[in-house]
């Protein structure tokens, strides 16, 4: 599949499945984190430890500022992901 189909159909089913600004502002910000690193560096497994500790500093802070997702949010999340996979 080349890449602009791929793309169109990553928007088709995932992006216009989101109904919350709260939610696309996360995943852009996820996005725009991705992006701004190294490719080699696109693993989680490849963060050293400074990186590692830095991405957990953000979570907590968003945590604690209430923008976490709720555990059955998040199921659903993958529950469909699954279903997609399919």
């Amino acid at each position: 599949m080349e890449l602009q189909q791929w793309k169109q159909n990553f928007i088709r089913d995932y992006l216009d499945e989101i109904d919350s600004l709260e939610m696309m502002e996360k995943l852009e910000k996820s996005a725009k984190r991705i992006l701004n690193k190294k490719p080699v560096v696109l693993s989680p497994l490849a963060f050293n430890i400074e990186e590692a500790n830095a991405e957990i500093d953000i979570a907590e802070k968003e945590l604690s500022e209430g923008k976490g997702i709720k555990e059955t949010e998040m199921h659903q999340f993958f529950e469909g992901w699954r279903k997609n996979l399919k």
